[in-house]
């Protein structure tokens, strides 16, 4: 099965060899033919010229530069539209860059879409994954950014908020049809909210998530504010694609 592993980058020199490293086993062990694409915002740290020292090496690894930095949502998106014209995957996988997503669990979502599913979720809020290392704060706004995901926007999911996901390809048909609003944080849930629309299927598995070793959080304290103002006004959103488009 053909897979790719797209993960956004800015400021992850540090963790760049590393997270090939851990993909390269799990390429090795799964017998995937696996692509990994990064895509950089213009990483002032040296990001891209890290990832281009190891493409000399590993021709399975591929960039995508963007020049400045536009936000996590619209790397995705850029992202999934590259690996589809020119790698063309079965399966498309995006995961952080900075190893809080395990790279070993990236099977069991490669499977469930195997399985039939369209979208698989690594989730933390199911029996088999967890939480490790945050904070009192940072779990209660994690708490209330689920709670209102499932209860206005109704979807039956117990983590929406997680970055680590598998889908198919028509999942990312489906983000690339619609017309997204969010171009950070928000997009994790948005784009399920897509997928509900859309009558897409989707799966959970439980991971472990860990807190970054290195590096900085890319999150703000004004992307949680806007967080719930986005999702009380993405409730009255169509994300419908119409027939003649499918």
């Amino acid at each position: 099965m053909s897979v790719v592993v797209v993960l956004p980058t800015y400021n992850e020199k540090e963790n760049i060899r590393r997270i090939v490293e851990e993909l390269s086993k799990v390429r090795g062990a799964l017998g995937l033919d696996m692509h990994i694409l990064f895509v950089d915002d213009g990483s002032p740290d040296g990001t891209r010229d890290e990832i281009g020292a190891i493409m000399e090496q590993s021709p399975f690894v591929r960039v995508l530069e963007r020049g400045e930095k536009k936000g996590l949502g619209t790397a995705y998106l850029d992202g999934f539209r590259y690996a589809r014209d020119a790698l063309h995957p079965e399966v498309f996988v995006q995961m952080d860059a900075d190893l809080q997503h395990p790279p070993e669990r990236m099977g069991p979502l490669v499977d469930a879409i195997k399985r039939g599913a369209d979208v698989a979720v690594a989730s933390r809020y199911i029996p088999g994954g967890s939480v490790k290392g945050l904070n009192r704060r940072r779990r209660m706004v994690s708490w209330g950014a689920n709670w209102l995901a499932r209860n206005i926007l109704g979807l039956r999911l117990h983590d929406a908020t997680t970055g680590f996901r598998a889908l198919n390809a028509r999942a990312v048909d489906t983000l690339l049809l619609v017309s997204l609003r969010s171009t950070g944080f928000i997009y994790q849930v948005e784009s399920l909210f897509a997928f509900k629309q859309n009558g897409l299927r989707m799966v959970e598995v439980p991971f472990v998530f860990e807190m970054r070793e290195k590096g900085e959080s890319k999150m703000s304290g004004s992307e949680v504010g806007e967080y719930f103002v986005s999702v009380m006004e993405m409730r009255f959103r169509d994300y419908r694609i119409p027939e003649k488009n499918v």
